[in-house]
Protein backbone atom coordinates (compact mmCIF):
# COMPACT_ATOMS: atom_id res chain seq x y z
CA UNK A 1 0.00 0.00 0.00
CA UNK A 2 2.92 2.43 0.99
CA UNK A 3 4.64 1.79 -2.56
CA UNK A 4 1.49 2.22 -4.11
CA UNK A 5 1.05 5.85 -2.31
CA UNK A 6 4.76 6.49 -3.25
CA UNK A 7 4.10 5.75 -7.11
CA UNK A 8 1.14 8.05 -7.07
CA UNK A 9 2.96 10.75 -5.48
CA UNK A 10 5.92 10.83 -7.84
CA UNK A 11 3.29 10.31 -10.62
CA UNK A 12 2.00 13.88 -9.47
CA UNK A 13 3.26 17.28 -11.51
CA UNK A 14 5.03 19.22 -9.48
CA UNK A 15 3.43 22.45 -8.08
CA UNK A 16 4.60 25.46 -10.31
CA UNK A 17 6.70 27.95 -8.62
CA UNK A 18 4.78 31.80 -8.87
CA UNK A 19 7.55 33.84 -10.41
CA UNK A 20 7.62 37.35 -10.19
CA UNK A 21 8.91 40.04 -12.57
CA UNK A 22 11.32 40.73 -9.93
CA UNK A 23 12.14 37.06 -8.76
CA UNK A 24 13.22 36.99 -12.44
CA UNK A 25 15.45 40.07 -12.38
CA UNK A 26 16.94 38.19 -8.95
CA UNK A 27 16.92 34.95 -10.16
CA UNK A 28 18.83 35.98 -13.16
CA UNK A 29 21.77 38.40 -10.65
CA UNK A 30 22.42 35.05 -8.78
CA UNK A 31 22.46 32.39 -11.61
CA UNK A 32 23.03 33.99 -14.92
CA UNK A 33 25.66 32.47 -16.73
CA UNK A 34 26.22 35.93 -18.58
CA UNK A 35 26.11 37.84 -15.62
CA UNK A 36 28.63 35.32 -13.70
CA UNK A 37 31.04 35.14 -16.58
CA UNK A 38 31.50 38.69 -16.67
CA UNK A 39 32.02 39.31 -12.98
CA UNK A 40 34.48 36.81 -13.14
CA UNK A 41 36.20 38.50 -15.97
CA UNK A 42 36.32 41.29 -13.67
CA UNK A 43 37.86 39.66 -11.01
CA UNK A 44 40.67 38.45 -13.28
CA UNK A 45 41.49 42.11 -14.40
CA UNK A 46 42.14 43.02 -10.62
CA UNK A 47 44.35 40.20 -10.01
CA UNK A 48 46.19 41.56 -13.02
CA UNK A 49 46.48 44.86 -11.74
CA UNK A 50 48.07 43.34 -8.40
CA UNK A 51 50.30 41.49 -10.66
CA UNK A 52 51.81 44.92 -12.25
CA UNK A 53 51.95 46.19 -8.81
CA UNK A 54 53.88 44.01 -7.12
CA UNK A 55 56.69 44.92 -9.54
CA UNK A 56 56.89 48.23 -7.62
CA UNK A 57 57.15 46.36 -4.37
CA UNK A 58 60.51 44.80 -3.28
CA UNK A 59 61.46 41.24 -4.81
CA UNK A 60 62.27 38.34 -2.49
CA UNK A 61 64.65 35.29 -3.42
CA UNK A 62 66.75 33.27 -2.40
CA UNK A 63 69.84 30.72 -4.12
CA UNK A 64 72.13 27.88 -3.71
CA UNK A 65 74.69 26.66 -6.11
CA UNK A 66 77.83 24.53 -6.22
CA UNK A 67 80.36 24.88 -8.97
CA UNK A 68 83.70 24.22 -10.39
CA UNK A 69 85.50 27.32 -11.62
CA UNK A 70 88.48 28.85 -12.69
CA UNK A 71 89.70 32.49 -11.99
CA UNK A 72 92.25 34.57 -14.03
CA UNK A 73 94.19 36.15 -11.31
CA UNK A 74 95.83 38.87 -13.49
CA UNK A 75 92.48 39.70 -14.78
CA UNK A 76 91.63 40.82 -10.67
CA UNK A 77 95.36 42.79 -10.47
CA UNK A 78 96.40 39.63 -8.24
CA UNK A 79 99.93 39.05 -10.55
CA UNK A 80 103.54 38.62 -9.62
CA UNK A 81 106.43 36.15 -9.84
CA UNK A 82 105.49 32.87 -8.74
CA UNK A 83 101.98 33.57 -9.33
CA UNK A 84 99.90 31.55 -11.98
CA UNK A 85 97.66 33.90 -14.52
CA UNK A 86 94.76 30.94 -13.71
CA UNK A 87 94.15 29.09 -10.94
CA UNK A 88 91.40 26.21 -10.59
CA UNK A 89 89.29 24.68 -11.11
CA UNK A 90 88.43 24.79 -7.73
CA UNK A 91 84.90 23.95 -5.89
CA UNK A 92 82.97 26.88 -5.45
CA UNK A 93 79.65 27.42 -2.52
CA UNK A 94 77.29 29.81 -2.74
CA UNK A 95 73.69 30.84 -0.83
CA UNK A 96 72.52 33.56 -0.29
CA UNK A 97 68.93 35.19 -0.33
CA UNK A 98 68.50 38.72 -2.44
CA UNK A 99 66.37 41.62 -2.23
CA UNK A 100 65.88 44.39 -4.85
CA UNK A 101 63.73 46.87 -4.84
CA UNK A 102 62.48 49.50 -7.42
CA UNK A 103 63.45 53.16 -6.51
CA UNK A 104 62.32 54.83 -9.50
CA UNK A 105 60.23 53.46 -12.64
CA UNK A 106 57.63 56.26 -13.82
CA UNK A 107 56.47 53.83 -16.90
CA UNK A 108 55.89 50.56 -14.57
CA UNK A 109 53.83 53.00 -12.14
CA UNK A 110 51.70 54.16 -15.14
CA UNK A 111 51.37 50.89 -16.55
CA UNK A 112 50.46 49.76 -13.09
CA UNK A 113 47.25 52.81 -13.08
CA UNK A 114 46.31 51.71 -16.62
CA UNK A 115 45.52 48.62 -15.23
CA UNK A 116 43.90 49.68 -12.37
CA UNK A 117 41.75 51.87 -14.77
CA UNK A 118 41.51 48.64 -17.28
CA UNK A 119 39.74 46.66 -13.93
CA UNK A 120 37.11 49.47 -13.35
CA UNK A 121 36.50 49.40 -17.12
CA UNK A 122 35.76 45.59 -16.64
CA UNK A 123 33.42 46.30 -13.83
CA UNK A 124 31.06 48.59 -15.75
CA UNK A 125 31.64 46.14 -18.73
CA UNK A 126 30.10 43.58 -16.21
CA UNK A 127 27.42 46.02 -15.01
CA UNK A 128 27.05 46.48 -18.81
CA UNK A 129 26.27 42.76 -19.32
CA UNK A 130 24.03 42.97 -16.33
CA UNK A 131 21.85 45.99 -17.31
CA UNK A 132 21.57 43.71 -20.98
CA UNK A 133 20.49 40.62 -19.42
CA UNK A 134 18.40 42.46 -17.12
CA UNK A 135 16.26 43.82 -19.77
CA UNK A 136 15.95 40.42 -21.87
CA UNK A 137 14.60 38.89 -18.96
CA UNK A 138 11.88 41.98 -19.28
CA UNK A 139 11.40 41.30 -22.31
CA UNK A 140 11.09 37.33 -22.28
CA UNK A 141 8.97 37.85 -19.53
CA UNK A 142 6.73 39.99 -20.75
CA UNK A 143 6.65 38.62 -23.91
CA UNK A 144 5.50 35.15 -22.17
CA UNK A 145 2.93 37.12 -20.07
CA UNK A 146 1.89 38.04 -23.50
CA UNK A 147 1.28 34.90 -25.04
CA UNK A 148 -0.36 33.39 -21.95
CA UNK A 149 -2.85 36.62 -22.18
CA UNK A 150 -3.62 35.38 -25.57
CA UNK A 151 -3.66 31.88 -24.36
CA UNK A 152 -6.69 32.75 -21.65
CA UNK A 153 -8.22 35.07 -24.55
CA UNK A 154 -8.21 32.07 -26.94
CA UNK A 155 -9.65 29.87 -24.20
CA UNK A 156 -12.54 32.05 -23.49
CA UNK A 157 -13.41 32.30 -27.28
CA UNK A 158 -13.41 28.45 -27.41
CA UNK A 159 -15.53 28.66 -24.96
CA UNK A 160 -17.86 30.82 -26.98
CA UNK A 161 -17.84 29.58 -30.19
CA UNK A 162 -18.84 26.24 -28.43
CA UNK A 163 -21.58 27.72 -26.64
CA UNK A 164 -22.62 29.12 -30.32
CA UNK A 165 -22.18 25.90 -32.27
CA UNK A 166 -24.59 24.26 -29.73
CA UNK A 167 -27.23 27.37 -30.66
CA UNK A 168 -26.93 26.88 -34.03
CA UNK A 169 -27.23 22.86 -33.40
CA UNK A 170 -30.19 23.77 -31.69
CA UNK A 171 -31.83 25.56 -34.23
CA UNK A 172 -31.02 23.35 -36.94
CA UNK A 173 -33.03 20.47 -34.87
CA UNK A 174 -35.76 22.90 -34.31
CA UNK A 175 -36.28 23.91 -38.22
CA UNK A 176 -35.17 27.50 -37.79
CA UNK A 177 -31.11 27.19 -38.87
CA UNK A 178 -29.72 25.08 -42.29
CA UNK A 179 -26.23 22.63 -42.29
CA UNK A 180 -24.61 26.24 -43.31
CA UNK A 181 -24.69 27.58 -40.53
CA UNK A 182 -23.47 24.59 -38.03
CA UNK A 183 -20.40 24.27 -40.99
CA UNK A 184 -19.57 28.05 -40.32
CA UNK A 185 -20.17 27.85 -36.28
CA UNK A 186 -18.21 24.40 -36.45
CA UNK A 187 -15.19 25.75 -38.55
CA UNK A 188 -15.19 28.92 -36.23
CA UNK A 189 -14.67 26.76 -33.48
CA UNK A 190 -11.81 24.99 -35.09
CA UNK A 191 -10.29 27.78 -35.99
CA UNK A 192 -10.11 29.35 -32.29
CA UNK A 193 -9.36 25.83 -30.66
CA UNK A 194 -5.80 26.55 -33.21
CA UNK A 195 -5.40 29.97 -32.07
CA UNK A 196 -5.52 28.15 -28.41
CA UNK A 197 -2.94 25.55 -28.84
CA UNK A 198 -0.58 28.36 -31.03
CA UNK A 199 -0.81 30.38 -28.20
CA UNK A 200 0.09 27.88 -25.73
CA UNK A 201 3.24 26.81 -27.73
CA UNK A 202 4.32 30.53 -27.89
CA UNK A 203 4.04 30.53 -24.15
CA UNK A 204 5.60 27.52 -23.35
CA UNK A 205 8.64 28.16 -25.71
CA UNK A 206 8.80 31.94 -24.04
CA UNK A 207 8.95 29.80 -20.71
CA UNK A 208 11.66 27.86 -21.61
CA UNK A 209 13.84 31.50 -23.19
CA UNK A 210 13.07 32.74 -19.55
CA UNK A 211 14.49 29.68 -17.63
CA UNK A 212 17.60 29.96 -19.89
CA UNK A 213 18.21 33.37 -19.23
CA UNK A 214 17.72 33.42 -15.34
CA UNK A 215 19.71 30.44 -14.73
CA UNK A 216 16.38 27.80 -14.02
CA UNK A 217 16.79 24.41 -15.22
CA UNK A 218 14.19 23.49 -17.70
CA UNK A 219 12.64 20.82 -15.32
CA UNK A 220 11.60 23.62 -13.28
CA UNK A 221 7.74 24.54 -12.78
CA UNK A 222 6.95 28.08 -12.92
CA UNK A 223 4.07 30.03 -13.51
CA UNK A 224 4.28 33.96 -13.94
CA UNK A 225 2.53 36.60 -12.13
CA UNK A 226 0.34 39.11 -13.91
CA UNK A 227 2.26 42.68 -14.78
CA UNK A 228 0.37 45.69 -15.79
CA UNK A 229 1.42 48.64 -13.89
CA UNK A 230 2.44 51.55 -16.34
CA UNK A 231 5.60 53.12 -15.04
CA UNK A 232 6.45 56.81 -14.89
CA UNK A 233 9.67 58.45 -16.63
CA UNK A 234 12.58 57.24 -15.38
CA UNK A 235 15.21 59.54 -14.22
CA UNK A 236 18.42 59.96 -16.21
CA UNK A 237 21.56 58.16 -14.86
CA UNK A 238 24.91 57.32 -16.60
CA UNK A 239 24.85 54.38 -18.27
CA UNK A 240 27.69 51.90 -17.68
CA UNK A 241 28.62 51.95 -20.81
CA UNK A 242 29.43 55.48 -20.91
CA UNK A 243 31.04 54.91 -17.68
CA UNK A 244 33.37 51.75 -18.50
CA UNK A 245 34.31 54.75 -21.74
CA UNK A 246 35.77 56.78 -19.31
CA UNK A 247 37.56 54.43 -17.46
CA UNK A 248 38.88 53.44 -20.73
CA UNK A 249 39.61 57.00 -21.28
CA UNK A 250 41.93 57.37 -18.19
CA UNK A 251 43.48 54.02 -19.14
CA UNK A 252 44.82 55.13 -22.78
CA UNK A 253 45.94 58.39 -21.07
CA UNK A 254 48.20 56.06 -18.67
CA UNK A 255 49.04 54.16 -21.39
CA UNK A 256 50.74 57.36 -23.25
CA UNK A 257 52.17 58.45 -19.97
CA UNK A 258 53.75 55.00 -19.59
CA UNK A 259 54.99 55.34 -22.86
CA UNK A 260 56.91 59.04 -22.80
CA UNK A 261 58.23 57.49 -19.40
CA UNK A 262 60.07 55.30 -21.25
CA UNK A 263 63.00 57.70 -21.97
CA UNK A 264 63.14 58.21 -18.30
CA UNK A 265 65.94 56.75 -15.85
CA UNK A 266 65.12 53.86 -13.81
CA UNK A 267 66.66 53.37 -10.70
CA UNK A 268 67.12 50.08 -8.55
CA UNK A 269 68.73 48.91 -5.43
CA UNK A 270 69.72 45.49 -4.29
CA UNK A 271 71.64 43.62 -2.02
CA UNK A 272 72.54 40.11 -0.61
CA UNK A 273 74.08 38.31 2.06
CA UNK A 274 75.24 34.70 2.01
CA UNK A 275 77.60 31.96 2.45
CA UNK A 276 80.92 31.35 0.06
CA UNK A 277 83.52 28.57 0.05
CA UNK A 278 84.76 25.79 -1.19
CA UNK A 279 81.53 24.00 0.71
CA UNK A 280 79.47 24.69 3.48
CA UNK A 281 81.26 23.51 6.00
CA UNK A 282 84.06 25.93 5.42
CA UNK A 283 82.10 28.98 3.53
CA UNK A 284 82.39 32.71 4.83
CA UNK A 285 79.82 35.56 4.73
CA UNK A 286 79.97 37.72 1.83
CA UNK A 287 77.35 40.36 1.24
CA UNK A 288 77.01 43.24 -1.52
CA UNK A 289 74.37 46.16 -1.72
CA UNK A 290 74.33 48.80 -4.72
CA UNK A 291 72.24 50.12 -7.04
CA UNK A 292 71.43 49.97 -10.52
CA UNK A 293 70.39 53.44 -13.00
CA UNK A 294 69.99 52.17 -16.46
CA UNK A 295 68.64 55.46 -19.27
CA UNK A 296 67.63 54.27 -22.56
CA UNK A 297 69.99 56.07 -25.42
CA UNK A 298 68.54 55.27 -28.50
CA UNK A 299 66.16 52.59 -29.24
CA UNK A 300 65.19 52.15 -32.78
CA UNK A 301 62.18 54.25 -32.89
CA UNK A 302 60.79 52.43 -30.30
CA UNK A 303 59.77 54.47 -27.76
CA UNK A 304 58.04 57.43 -30.51
CA UNK A 305 56.34 54.80 -32.17
CA UNK A 306 54.73 53.77 -28.88
CA UNK A 307 53.91 57.11 -28.23
CA UNK A 308 52.12 57.71 -31.70
CA UNK A 309 50.43 54.29 -30.78
CA UNK A 310 48.80 55.80 -27.69
CA UNK A 311 47.88 59.00 -29.22
CA UNK A 312 45.88 57.17 -32.20
CA UNK A 313 43.97 55.08 -29.48
CA UNK A 314 43.01 57.83 -27.94
CA UNK A 315 41.72 59.46 -30.88
CA UNK A 316 40.25 55.86 -31.29
CA UNK A 317 38.36 56.41 -28.01
CA UNK A 318 36.74 60.20 -29.28
CA UNK A 319 35.05 58.64 -32.49
CA UNK A 320 33.98 55.82 -30.43
CA UNK A 321 32.52 57.96 -27.16
CA UNK A 322 31.03 60.10 -29.99
CA UNK A 323 29.25 57.04 -31.45
CA UNK A 324 27.97 55.47 -28.34
CA UNK A 325 26.36 59.34 -27.37
CA UNK A 326 24.57 58.87 -30.89
CA UNK A 327 23.24 55.86 -30.01
CA UNK A 328 21.93 56.28 -26.97
CA UNK A 329 20.48 59.42 -27.88
CA UNK A 330 18.16 57.35 -30.71
CA UNK A 331 17.72 54.71 -28.09
CA UNK A 332 16.11 56.96 -26.08
CA UNK A 333 14.14 58.85 -28.76
CA UNK A 334 12.83 55.34 -30.40
CA UNK A 335 11.64 53.91 -26.81
CA UNK A 336 10.09 57.23 -26.52
CA UNK A 337 8.22 57.11 -29.72
CA UNK A 338 7.84 53.55 -28.86
CA UNK A 339 5.98 53.87 -25.67
CA UNK A 340 3.81 57.00 -25.95
CA UNK A 341 2.37 55.25 -29.48
CA UNK A 342 1.52 52.16 -27.35
CA UNK A 343 -0.45 53.81 -25.09
CA UNK A 344 -2.36 55.73 -27.19
CA UNK A 345 -3.25 52.33 -29.49
CA UNK A 346 -3.81 50.45 -26.30
CA UNK A 347 -6.67 52.82 -25.14
CA UNK A 348 -8.13 52.62 -28.36
CA UNK A 349 -7.58 48.88 -28.70
CA UNK A 350 -9.47 48.64 -25.13
CA UNK A 351 -12.22 50.29 -26.19
CA UNK A 352 -12.36 48.48 -29.43
CA UNK A 353 -12.10 45.36 -27.41
CA UNK A 354 -14.97 45.75 -25.25
CA UNK A 355 -17.59 47.26 -28.35
CA UNK A 356 -16.28 43.79 -29.56
CA UNK A 357 -17.63 41.72 -26.90
CA UNK A 358 -20.84 43.88 -26.95
CA UNK A 359 -21.45 43.83 -30.66
CA UNK A 360 -20.63 39.77 -30.26
CA UNK A 361 -23.13 39.17 -27.53
CA UNK A 362 -25.91 41.90 -29.44
CA UNK A 363 -25.46 39.17 -32.78
CA UNK A 364 -26.25 35.92 -30.01
CA UNK A 365 -29.27 37.68 -28.87
CA UNK A 366 -30.42 38.75 -32.61
CA UNK A 367 -29.47 35.08 -33.63
CA UNK A 368 -31.28 33.62 -30.85
CA UNK A 369 -34.55 35.49 -31.38
CA UNK A 370 -34.58 34.68 -35.35
CA UNK A 371 -33.51 38.35 -36.54
CA UNK A 372 -30.51 37.84 -38.30
CA UNK A 373 -28.65 34.48 -39.02
CA UNK A 374 -25.13 33.24 -37.27
CA UNK A 375 -23.37 34.71 -40.19
CA UNK A 376 -23.22 38.14 -37.89
CA UNK A 377 -22.49 35.91 -34.90
CA UNK A 378 -19.11 34.28 -36.93
CA UNK A 379 -18.52 38.25 -38.08
CA UNK A 380 -18.51 38.98 -34.45
CA UNK A 381 -16.49 35.89 -33.27
CA UNK A 382 -13.73 36.99 -35.95
CA UNK A 383 -13.92 40.88 -35.30
CA UNK A 384 -13.62 40.02 -31.35
CA UNK A 385 -10.06 37.83 -31.94
CA UNK A 386 -8.86 40.60 -33.95
CA UNK A 387 -8.91 43.47 -31.61
CA UNK A 388 -8.17 41.00 -28.66
CA UNK A 389 -4.72 40.32 -30.20
CA UNK A 390 -4.33 43.97 -31.00
CA UNK A 391 -5.09 44.86 -27.51
CA UNK A 392 -2.99 42.38 -25.66
CA UNK A 393 -0.24 43.72 -28.22
CA UNK A 394 -0.60 47.01 -27.35
CA UNK A 395 -0.90 47.03 -23.84
CA UNK A 396 2.57 44.79 -23.81
CA UNK A 397 4.02 46.67 -26.63
CA UNK A 398 4.06 49.67 -24.17
CA UNK A 399 5.55 47.96 -21.14
CA UNK A 400 8.72 46.35 -23.23
CA UNK A 401 9.10 50.00 -24.64
CA UNK A 402 9.16 51.65 -20.89
CA UNK A 403 11.46 49.28 -20.35
CA UNK A 404 13.74 50.00 -23.05
CA UNK A 405 13.34 53.63 -22.38
CA UNK A 406 14.84 52.80 -18.71
CA UNK A 407 17.33 51.05 -20.13
CA UNK A 408 18.02 53.77 -22.34
CA UNK A 409 17.89 56.18 -19.87
CA UNK A 410 20.69 54.55 -17.42
CA UNK A 411 18.93 52.24 -15.10
CA UNK A 412 16.66 49.50 -16.22
CA UNK A 413 15.64 48.75 -12.91
CA UNK A 414 13.78 51.81 -12.57
CA UNK A 415 11.13 49.98 -14.66
CA UNK A 416 10.71 47.14 -11.77
CA UNK A 417 11.46 50.00 -8.85
CA UNK A 418 8.41 52.20 -9.99
CA UNK A 419 6.11 49.65 -9.33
Amino acid sequence: MSRLLLLILLALPLAAERLTLAGALAAAEKSSPEIQQARLRALESEAQTLVVKSGLGPQLSAAAAISYQTSNLAGIGVSGPGFPARVGPYRVFDARPRLTQTVLDLPLLSRYRAEKERAGQWREDASTIAERTRLAVIDVYLRALAADSRRRAAASRVETAAAVLQQVRDAEQAGTSSKLDVSRALHRLETEQATLVLARRDRDSLLTTLKRTIGFEQAAAVELDEFRATPEDPAVSQRPEMRALEAKRRALLEEARAAARERWPKVQAFGDYGALGQDPANAVSTYSVGASVSIPLWTNGRIENEIKAAKLRLSQWEQEKRALDLAISQEVAQALIERDSAREAAAVTARAAAAAHETLELARLRYGAGLTTNLDVITAQGNLAQTEEEEIRTRYDGLLASAALARARGDVMAFVKER
